[in-house]
């Protein structure tokens, strides 16, 4: 419960400091659950209509697959591949807390050891849109929606 200075309630949404956060809530959710149930459920892939920017191409491979770098980058892309999709920023904020979400719950060592070391080194140096919207890498449960 918010208050004022004079201890009062504030119900007024437009002067509450979390109303926005409150009217974000879904959108943040949408993403998180649908990156992270890519990362751990497999899903479907974008429209073919959105040009490959590029980004995310030839980043540096980690040494050791391992869910703090795999959420990373599904965060990441995912808030980008958004941000392309409906030529906006509207998702960057979202990248830190898919990566969180990820990385709580859906980084598994089952999900872990479905990626070869060819996977693994395809995941980052491809571009985000390869990786994401089309497979390229055909590592298990990558795909992004934005919603």
């Amino acid at each position: 419960m918010l208050v004022d200075a004079r201890a009062k309630r504030i119900n007024n949404p437009r002067m509450r400091s979390d109303a926005r956060l409150a009217r974000q809530l879904p959108l943040i959710l949408a993403l998180a659950l649908a990156v992270g149930a890519a990362a751990a459920c497999g899903g479907g892939s974008s429209t073919p209509s959105h040009p490959d920017t590029g980004y995310g191409a030839n980043q540096p491979v980690p040494d050791t697959v391992n869910c703090a770098d795999f959420c990373a980058r599904g965060g990441d892309c995912g808030a980008q591949l958004c941000n392309e999709d409906t030529m906006s920023t509207n998702y960057t904020p979202l990248a830190q807390i898919v990566t969180a979400e990820c990385n709580s719950f859906a980084c598994t060592p089952a999900v872990l050891a479905q990626i070869t070391a060819a996977d693994w080194q395809c995941y980052f140096q491809s571009s985000c849109r390869q990786v994401f919207g089309q497979n390229v890498c055909h590592v298990a449960n990558t795909s992004y929606t934005c919603n």
